[in-house]
Formats: C-alpha cells, sequence, structure tokens
C-alpha cells in the first residue's frame, strides 16, 4: 500500500512540474535565449585555439642473454618515460625553444568588434626591449599611426573605470602623449624599447609586452603545453601545445622535440668534450713550442756547421725521444683517469665513460659497467613494482653501490700504475742522460735540441690522432630518442568548444529559469488549481469551467456549443443534478472577494446551460456595492 502512495505521491510532482513549466513557459523561454545569447558572444569574442603534435620514441633497453648457446636471445624492454616527460615539461630545456620561437611581443589587430593576434606579415617590429616595471607586462598597448610617427597608449578596461570610481583603485597610464618617430628609442618608467616600420600602417596595432624568458614560461608555455605517453607500456612520448597561432604551435613543438633531442647528444657527449678541448689546448701549445723547437734546431746547425749528430748520439736521441714520449702520454693518461673518477662520483649512468676507458684497454672496468648497466636496469624493473624497503631492491642496491665502488677503485690503481711506469721511465731517462753528459760538448747540445724537437713532432702526431679518434665518437654519438612524427600545420581549430559552449549556456539558462520558475511558484500564495482547494478545504469540487477571456459579456454557452468553455458548463450542470436531493428549487450563490473575478459571466452561462437543459432558472443579483 506504502509502495502505491510514492509512486502517486511522484506521479503528481512530475505532473506539478509541468503545470508550472507550462505556467511560465514564456520566462524559461526568454531566460534561456538570454543565455544563449551571451554564451554565443563569449564563442565569438573568445580566440579560437589550435593544436599541434609530434612524437618522439625513447631508446628501449635490450639486454642479452649469453648463457644459451644455441639461441643467443635479445629481449627488449619498453623505457619508463617519466623522467624524459618531466625533462621536457622544465625551464632547463624550453628556455632553449624560447631563443628560436619568439614569445616576447603578441601583436593584435580590431578586426569585427574584436582583437585578432596577427603572426605574420606585422607591420612593425618592435626590439631591443628592456622591462623596467613588471607591472607593464600582459598589458595591452595601443600604437596609433600618425603622420609623422605614432602615438602609444592604454586604455583601461570598464571593469578598472568602475573599480577606479568606486573603490578609489589606480588607473594604470603610461604617462606620456607626445608622437614619436620609427626606429627612436623610447624610454619611461616601465620599459625602454625601439619601434621600427617594415610597411604601411592604417589602422591601430595592438602589442603585448610578455617579459623575460622566465615569466613567458610560467604564463604562456607551461599552461599550453602538454607532455605525456602516448599509450601505457609504450615508450612513445607525445609532446603536445595549445596556441591562438597555429603556425607558432607546430614551430614550438618542433623545436622542443629537435632541441631535446640535441641536449641529450650534448649531455652524452659532455665527457669526450672535455677530453676533445684539453687535446686541442695541448694541441696548440705543444704546436708553438714545436716551431720553436724547428727554428732553434735549425739556426744550431747553421752557425755550428753539424748537420747530424754521431750514431751513438742518433741512439741516444731515439731511446731519450720514446721515454719522453711515453712519460707525455701517461701523463695525458693521468688527466683522463682524473676526469673519470670525477665523473664516477657525480653521475648515475656511466655510459659515457665506455669510450674513454676502451682507449686506456681497461677491460675489466668495462666489465663492470657493463654489469653495472645489467643492475641499472633490473633495479629501475623493480621501483614500477616495489617500495624502496623491499629486500631485493635494496639488496640490488648495495650491489650497485659495490660495483661503483670497484670501478672508481679501479681507476684508482690505473693512475697509480701508470704513476709507477713514470717513475721508472724517469730513472732510464736520467741513465741515458748521463751517457749523453760523456758526448762532446756540441753534439750533446745538437742532441737535446734535436731531442726536443722530435719529442714535441711526435706528441704532436700522437695528439692530432688523439683529436680525430675524439671527433669521431662525438660524431657517431646516437640520442636515446628519435622524431617518429614531426608537428604539422592543421590550419583548422582542434582544440574548439564551442559546441560545448553553447550547450552548457542553453543547459544553464534553462536549469536558471526552471529555480526562478519553482522560487516564483513556491512564493505565490494563490489557488493555482483545483489541487490547491483539496489541500486546504474538504469542500466538494463539482467541475472547473477554462478560463475565457471577452471584451463585452455574451452567452458562449449559446453561441458556441462545441467549445471546451461550453463542456465545462454541461459537466458542472450534470454534477449539480446529481447532488439535488427532492424536487424542490435549489439555491445557488455564486461569489468571489474582489471585482473582475467572472462572477457575472459564471452566473449568465450557467443560467443560461440549465435553461436549455429545460430547467426553470431564476437568476438574481445581489450586488450591494451596484445595486
Amino acid at each position: 500500500m506504502e509502495e502505491n502512495q510514492d509512486i502517486d505521491i511522484d506521479e503528481f510532482s512530475f505532473k506539478e512540474l509541468f503545470i508550472i513549466l507550462n505556467r511560465y513557459k514564456w520566462s524559461i523561454f526568454l531566460i534561456t535565449i538570454i543565455s544563449m545569447t551571451l554564451g554565443l558572444i563569449y564563442i565569438y569574442f573568445n580566440p579560437t585555439v589550435y593544436s599541434s603534435y609530434a612524437i618522439i620514441k625513447v631508446k628501449p633497453y635490450i639486454k642479452t642473454k649469453p648463457e644459451d648457446l644455441i639461441n643467443n636471445t635479445i629481449a627488449t624492454k619498453s623505457k619508463d618515460v617519466t623522467e624524459e616527460i618531466t625533462l621536457l615539461k622544465t625551464f632547463n630545456i624550453n628556455q632553449h625553444v624560447l631563443k628560436e620561437v619568439d614569445f616576447s611581443v603578441q601583436y593584435f589587430i580590431e578586426k569585427q568588434y574584436k582583437k585578432t593576434e596577427i603572426y605574420n606579415n606585422i607591420p612593425i617590429k618592435i626590439k631591443n626591449i628592456k622591462i623596467l616595471n613588471n607591472e607593464i607586462i600582459g598589458k595591452k598597448l595601443i600604437l596609433i599611426p600618425q603622420k609623422e610617427g605614432f602615438i602609444l597608449k592604454y586604455v583601461n578596461s570598464y571593469k578598472k573605470q568602475i573599480e577606479n570610481k568606486f573603490f578609489q583603485t589606480k588607473l594604470f597610464s603610461l604617462e606620456h602623449n607626445r608622437t614619436f618617430k620609427y626606429g627612436e628609442k623610447i624610454i619611461n618608467k616601465y620599459f625602454t624599447l625601439t619601434i621600427d616600420k617594415k610597411s604601411d600602417i592604417n589602422t591601430p596595432i595592438y602589442f603585448v609586452l610578455n617579459g623575460e624568458a622566465r615569466e613567458i614560461f610560467e604564463k604562456i608555455i607551461k599552461p599550453n603545453l602538454n607532455i605525456n605517453q602516448l599509450e601505457k607500456d609504450t615508450s612513445l612520448i607525445k609532446i603536445s601545445y595549445i596556441d591562438n597561432i597555429s603556425t607558432r604551435a607546430q614551430l614550438y613543438v618542433n623545436a622542443l622535440s629537435k632541441k631535446f633531442i640535441e641536449l641529450s647528444i650534448s649531455n652524452k657527449n659532455k665527457h669526450n668534450t672535455k677530453t676533445l678541448k684539453f687535446i686541442v689546448h695541448e694541441l696548440n701549445k705543444i704546436g708553438k713550442e714545436l716551431k720553436e723547437s724547428e727554428k732553434k734546431l735549425e739556426r744550431y746547425q747553421v752557425s755550428k756547421s753539424i748537420v747530424k749528430p754521431s750514431i751513438q748520439g742518433s741512439i741516444l736521441i731515439k731511446k731519450l725521444s720514446n721515454i719522453e714520449i711515453e712519460i707525455s702520454e701517461n701523463n695525458l693518461k693521468k688527466r683522463l683517469i682524473r676526469n673519470l673518477i670525477n665523473f664516477v662520483e657525480n653521475n648515475y649512468n656511466l655510459d659515457a665513460i665506455a669510450p674513454s676507458l676502451s682507449k686506456l684497454k681497461d677491460q675489466n672496468t668495462l666489465q663492470l659497467i657493463t654489469k653495472l648497466q645489467e643492475h641499472q636496469l633490473e633495479e629501475e624493473e623493480l621501483t614500477l613494482e616495489y617500495t624502496d624497503k623491499h629486500p631485493k631492491l635494496k639488496s640490488l642496491r648495495k650491489q650497485i653501490l659495490n660495483i661503483r665502488n670497484k670501478i672508481k677503485f679501479n681507476l684508482k690503481n690505473l693512475k697509480t700504475n701508470i704513476s709507477y711506469q713514470n717513475s721508472n721511465l724517469i730513472k732510464r731517462k736520467k741513465s741515458y742522460e748521463d751517457k749523453l753528459k760523456k758526448l762532446p760538448s756540441q753534439e750533446r747540445h745538437l742532441i737535446n735540441i734535436k731531442r726536443s724537437y722530435e719529442v714535441k713532432s711526435k706528441m704532436y702526431e700522437y695528439l692530432l690522432k688523439k683529436e680525430a679518434e675524439n671527433k669521431i665518437i662525438q660524431f657517431a654519438t646516437l640520442s636515446d630518442y628519435q622524431i617518429i612524427d614531426s608537428a604539422y600545420n592543421f590550419n583548422k581549430p582542434t582544440k574548439n568548444k564551442n559546441s560545448l559552449i553553447l550547450l552548457m549556456s542553453i543547459f544553464v539558462g534553462f536549469i536558471f529559469s526552471l529555480i526562478l520558475a519553482l522560487l516564483r511558484n513556491s512564493l505565490n500564495n494563490g489557488i493555482q488549481n483545483q489541487e490547491d482547494i483539496k489541500k486546504l478545504t474538504t469542500l466538494p469540487i463539482h467541475g472547473t469551467i477554462p478560463f475565457y477571456k471577452q471584451k463585452k459579456y455574451q452567452l458562449k454557452v449559446a453561441t458556441d456549443p462545441k467549445s471546451p468553455f461550453t463542456e465545462g458548463f454541461r459537466t458542472l450542470r450534470t454534477n449539480l443534478q446529481f447532488i439535488k436531493k427532492s424536487d424542490s428549487a435549489t439555491t445557488i450563490l455564486i461569489t468571489s472577494t474582489i471585482a473582475n473575478e467572472g462572477k457575472t459571466t459564471i452566473c449568465a452561462n450557467l443560467a443560461k446551460i440549465l435553461e436549455m437543459a429545460q430547467y426553470k432558472t431564476l437568476l438574481i443579483n445581489l450586488d450591494i456595492r451596484k445595486p
């Protein structure tokens, strides 16, 4: 029984809602139309947004299984790209891109009552910008062309003007109204800049100064740059950027992709670059010494008329030269090892030192680096599934630390061995120099000059060879990233939410008008329908008469017998017949509280409908105010 009552209540509420909607239909319609109009205005003045994207592939890890002698399998695993995504979002990467894609100034023109940004064919060029007060950043300044130059202005928005009027807030002003010439340096308390004219200007040009690279990144780039993993368990990164200018969005995405790859190669070559710089420095130094040594040898041979030393002298020259070359090479290796030790102490990934170790012919350390890479790969796999406190992960990290310490220990041992070799070489060199002292003074002097020349010559050749090797390594370095799909220009809005905005404005307008209609209905204390009478009284209802508006009194039941109005009176007549208890006369009183509620119309038409059914009817007017 209770369930049926609930259903009746729901049906009643739903029906009542439709009655309210019908009663206030015009106000609901008008409010919805106003809301839709406001939505269309917003869509019109809101700038069109374009999107451009590129896809980068991250090099996967490759792990071989040499223990399988028959089938040497290779397992590849997608790399976790979280680190790359984070790096691409940083200012450190994006500041290099902002040097190629200029966001320092944005230009606008007024067209069809709205300001539209222009990127190509801009009639002016603003340069040499220096921001003196950050209050100017983001303000839309106006350049108004004149016969002999231009005027710079700033117009405060209506909102700012209202705030100034009622709350005495400060209005922004450029504080100068003079005419400037193109190419002239403009100086005020907010900025210094120069405006050059590129083509004829017929209409005002609006422009916005966006400040330094950091402000541009935080306010413009960061909110519009979106970088994410294309699909789960893949090594593909999607770089997308949204902008009002489709060309600029494309340029920015392509520039960011290329710069990221260039910087990754640069980081991989960082150690090799340091070695190369050292080699070039030594080459320049030894090159100068070689020229001086060559001239000195030539002058001595001419002045003393000595063309070449004796056989014994030549042997000593050769042996001393070889020793000094070996000592110089060892000194270079010691410098290289110092750099390697520093690199191991300050870097997690040691891939970059492998080429240098191959030059030192240290196979043990190379094997340790290979083992370290395998452990690091395993560590990365475990971190995806377990926390830092997991026993296996803790054990693996301890092994990684031990391997790093072994690599560092091996490098230090290598350095010690080279130092020991040098000390032995220096002793051998001293013994040969003692033998050299026994030769005649002129020949001894010639041998020293010639030895110095040959050592520097061979060292120069050795450094040239090492320079070439390092350059080849540098050019052969490949990035861990590859552009799979470059950004391109769509030339149509790809993130257009106009349809959604329009639907939302219609929906919001309808809901607001509906709430307003329900509120108005709840505040209305008048009787709206027969249900209100049933709720408030126990009086029986014998009939309802449709609303009928007339300019003059007329008997509608007689003139229009098929109308709903006449049918209502027929129903009322029938119901009144059922309440008649005897053949005596029935008296019906019709009254209301105020004038113009329809007493006369009801009385006349009810009397006529009764008369039409052959009832003897007497109609008496008892209007006290109008007797």
